[in-house]
């Protein structure tokens, strides 16, 4: 993934040592739904019959017995309603040892609720994504539950609900549904292969039960050297998504009682870190299209 430099959002030139992921920006359900896979790339040819084993409003993932690049542009075809969209692949993860089978990633080009289902999440909705109701066909129903069997270390990695959308010098912000009070302190443990990363910050933005942006509290070049070894690891990953665990940490009694967030002087080069301090006067879906952007280079 590229870390080049690339305009902020929020007014800032984005630090090079930045780390960005894909966003998961609306609940994902575990259903099975029928699809035609075609390729839109003529140099590329691929077209399958495959299964979903989680669909969102902004994309699904499926099984597939064919290894696709990441970035592939590709047209998804619900047969039985006639409805096409287009996607991209965002993650490949091999699911034997034979490279028989294949979790796809994908997110769709134009967001909405593509799959018809009623009573979908409340976040389905936000800011305006799903597609009008009046559109949806009175006979439309959900689609069945899964009939296959999903190895359950599969599951664990497509429901979990905890991973790394962004990462610099300064912050990171996790996508998780166990978030933390603004102001609170919390150790940040993340692990790239053998290895453990730990680091102290505090709790800047909760999107709650959705994700929190945490500022790092270290600000020393020692800091910065660790943190850029790991970001280059990450870097070196791809689309790997690191495993994290975050838990309350001890309170810095040097940082006084004051609720006020200071911008630091280091956020100058920070444009992550500069999001997520003025992120708490954003909506959530502002806030996730803003860290989208920075993720595309716009």
């Amino acid at each position: 993934m590229s870390t080049s430099e690339r305009p902020a959002a929020v007014g800032a030139s984005l630090d090079t040592t930045s780390k960005y992921f894909p966003i998961r920006r609306s609940t994902r359900l575990p259903l099975q739904v029928p699809l035609r896979v075609t390729s839109l790339d003529p140099q590329l040819k691929f077209a399958e019959n495959c299964n979903t084993v989680t669909v969102s409003a902004h994309g699904c993932g499926i099984v597939s017995p064919t290894q696709l690049p990441t970035g592939t542009r590709i047209n998804l075809e619900i047969v039985a309603d006639q409805k096409n969209t287009s996607a991209r692949v965002l993650e490949v993860v091999p699911l034997d040892d034979l490279g028989r089978s294949w979790l796809l990633g994908l997110e769709m080009e134009k967001p909405g609720n593509f799959w018809g289902i009623k009573y979908a999440p409340a976040d389905w909705a936000e800011d305006d994504v799903s597609a009008d109701p009046a559109k949806a066909t009175a006979g439309s129903a959900p689609p069945s539950p899964p009939g296959k069997e999903i190895p359950a270390s599969v599951m664990r990695r497509l429901l979990s609900e905890c991973r790394l959308a962004a990462i610099s010098l300064g912050a990171c912000y996790l996508q998780t549904c166990t978030t933390f009070p603004i102001h609170a302190p919390v150790r940040v443990t993340i692990k790239t292969g053998a290895k453990e990363h730990a680091y102290m910050g505090t709790v800047r933005l909760e999107h709650v039960g959705s994700g929190m942006g945490i500022e790092f509290t270290g600000r020393n070049d020692a800091h910065a050297a660790r943190m850029t070894g790991l970001i280059d690891e990450l870097s070196a990953g791809e689309q790997k998504f690191p495993e994290v665990r975050v838990e309350l940490g001890t309170p810095d009694k040097s940082a006084g009682k004051t609720t006020a967030i200071q911008l630091p002087a280091s956020a100058g080069g920070d444009s992550l870190l500069r999001l997520v301090i003025a992120g708490g006067a954003m909506k959530r879906g502002q806030f996730l299209q803003e860290l989208e952007k920075q993720r595309r280079g716009e």
